[in-house]
């Protein structure tokens, strides 16, 4: 049974803008809604100012408005009522990914702290963790998985989540307007590079290490992580990257001119949308966002770009985001900072719901692959049985051809990058290749390493149903993540981590019984 102390006089911390009054859950300090900056629409973030007297950090703090179409989405707001028996529409969808929902505004720069120390020698490992959603949507509190409780516990480290800007507000690029919009099209990173100054500042008052922080994100907040990477004004905020399913795909254009171009095309045609131009261009700053939300989802309909959550990306400034890594190359200024980058099995393939797979005959389960691999199918089948032995041939159906690519190339760069300056490799790669038993059988999906890294598996319904391996895998995983956050490398007592190479593409399989996969899958994941 959980145990909250919360006096009128404790857990109070003090930092350098002003003391904090928390609470003490069993042995748990939880810090909530703290307010690290603030900031004018378009404009970049400044710190928040120091305050007289004790502020509340008991509750979250306001998440970042959605656009139309994700908060229809996400809120389950709408649905098409025909389809009612379907499991997975919203909103009968919660049970096999738990949202959570909150007030949102656009002063949103807020963060949250778990720690078991108030001492400000203590000197723990630091995680800053950034939320998923693309650069569109999402929350530090949207996944129950996302609470810092258990893996602050269990690892006696650090735990930091945050909210920043997003979409339209942290994202549109409208630098052709002027001076005064240069930093637009990224404001929604540098809300992240000040949330990490905030950290730098604050969090030995945390027991917190600032000199040891590893920036860590699942999805878009894994993009967001390795981005970092390509941003100068981030240099000594943070000591070690791991990016989780945040490699989607390679560049739309040739050249960080191209890139920048095609973002500013998108901020003009939202400004062109709402009937503003040169002259009248400041009024953009007062509009109000569910307008200018919308002009930008239109915009981005009317340029023929993609939409929702994958509508903005983060758009270069010279000297702040040098653009995209297969762009703009790494930075030498990066070099010594050891990376983690992987993916799950699954991702957005999982949806093979075939139920009891030994139901099926091998020449069913041929068709079904047939089905989808035509005359490749024997040859995909051969390969993934090489490399995930043991599996039922129809899991071949899920293997993730979007994220463990692009992942691929990031690492591969990453790591001809770092021979190139005759440094060591410092990467290290993995899967997650683990089943569900959940309606038969389902590979991990997207978001679906999460609990079992934040050791918060008994919060999701489905990641219950694992229970023969639960446990394991969490632990595995879990010490991964905190022996990299503590050494710089993620080998532990029970698994010893192989370094990614040109030469040696190794990765960790984590799964029922986790090991070491010493062979090259390139030739499986040109099929898909």
């Amino acid at each position: 049974m959980k145990k909250v102390v919360r006096t009128p006089d404790f857990p109070i911390v003090e930092t350098k803008l002003g003391k904090l009054h928390g609470f003490l859950q069993d042995d748990v300090y939880h810090f909530h809604g703290i307010r690290y900056g603030t900031a004018e629409r378009f404009e970049l973030p400044v710190m928040e100012e120091p305050w007289e007297g004790v502020r509340d950090a008991k509750s979250y703090g306001y998440i970042c408005p959605l656009l139309p179409e994700e908060r229809q989405a996400q809120a389950a707001l709408t649905h098409d009522p025909s389809d009612r028996d379907n499991p997975f529409a919203a909103p009968f969808s919660s049970f096999e990914m738990p949202h959570v929902y909150w007030p949102m505004d656009e002063q949103c720069l807020y963060l949250n702290v778990w720690t078991k120390h108030l001492d400000k020698e203590a000197k723990k490992p630091v995680m800053v963790w950034l939320h998923g959603g693309g650069f569109c949507s999402g929350s530090a509190i949207e996944l129950p998985s996302y609470d810092g409780t258990n893996f602050t516990d269990y690892g006696d480290v650090v735990f930091v989540s945050l909210n920043h800007r997003l979409n339209c507000i942290g994202f549109l690029d409208l630098s052709g307007f002027g001076e005064s919009f240069r930093y637009s099209g990224i404001v929604g990173m540098a809300d992240i590079v000040l949330a990490l100054r905030w950290v730098k500042e604050n969090i030995k008052a945390f027991g917190g290490d600032p000199d040891n922080v590893t920036v860590a994100g699942q999805s878009g907040g894994g993009g967001k992580a390795a981005m970092l990477l390509q941003m100068p004004a981030a240099d000594g905020l943070y000591q070690k990257v791991i990016s989780q399913s945040g490699a989607l795909k390679r560049s739309r254009t040739k050249s960080v001119e191209e890139e920048k171009t095609y973002w500013q095309e998108l901020g003009s045609k939202t400004v062109q949308i709402l009937g503003l131009d040169e002259t009248s261009i400041d009024r953009i700053r007062k509009i109000p966002y569910e307008e200018l939300s919308a002009a930008a989802s239109r915009a981005g309909r009317e340029l023929g770009r993609e939409g929702g959550m994958m509508l903005l990306n983060p758009s270069p400034v010279e000297d702040y985001y040098i653009g995209s890594f297969e762009l703009a190359g790494f930075r030498e200024e990066t070099a010594d900072i050891p990376v983690i980058a992987g993916t799950v099995l699954g991702e957005f393939n999982f949806m093979h719901y075939l139920g009891d797979k030994d139901r099926y005959s091998e020449e069913e389960k041929m068709t079904l692959l047939r089905e989808t691999f035509g005359d490749k199918a024997e040859h995909v089948l051969k390969l993934f049985e090489e490399q995930y032995p043991g599996k039922d041939p129809l899991y071949a159906l899920s293997v993730d051809g979007m994220f463990r690519p692009a992942t691929v190339a990031f690492l591969d760069e990453r790591t001809e990058f770092l021979q190139k300056l005759g440094k060591g490799t410092r990467s290290w790669n993995y899967v997650v290749s683990a089943v569900l038993p959940y309606l038969g059988g389902i590979t991990l999906f997207h978001c679906g390493d999460i609990p079992f890294i934040f050791r918060n598996t008994e919060l999701e319904p489905v990641i219950c149903t694992a229970a023969d391996y639960r446990e394991e895998l969490e632990k595995r995983m879990s010490e991964a993540w905190l022996a990299f956050m503590k050494k710089g490398d993620p080998s532990t007592k029970e698994l010893t981590w192989d370094p990614y190479t040109i030469e040696h593409k190794t990765r960790m399989q984590f799964d029922d019984q986790s090991r070491m996969n010493r062979k090259d899958d390139t030739e499986l994941l040109v099929c898909f």
